[in-house]
């Protein structure tokens, strides 16, 4: 995706959901949703390759370069994701010191 998109920034792939779980950002899709994606086509445990149904919950970070967490942006609900602004506010704080 990374080379597609021409993107000039490294990509992390959460292999496995590792990275989410440790963060207590990983969940694992109940039986009854599993059978709406497979009705729309869409087999997690083949397109992730990783046959436990996990999913991360969508989140935000902003870290320093000290590596302390600033902002954590956090929605179990995949719709609601915070405005691009607030990011951005969050990064420029950080900047600012």
């Amino acid at each position: 995706m990374a080379a597609k998109q021409k993107l000039t920034f490294p990509i992390v792939w959460d292999e496995m959901s590792k990275v989410a779980e440790a963060f207590g950002l990983a969940f694992t899709l109940p039986d009854d949703l599993r059978k709406v994606y497979l009705g729309f086509g869409n087999d997690l445990a083949v397109r992730n390759g990783d046959p436990s149904w996990r999913l991360p919950v969508p989140a935000r970070f902003v870290i320093d370069s000290g590596g302390i967490v600033r902002s954590v942006e956090a929605d179990p609900d995949y719709r609601y994701r915070p405005e691009p602004e607030a990011t951005v506010e969050a990064l420029r704080k950080v900047v600012a010191g």
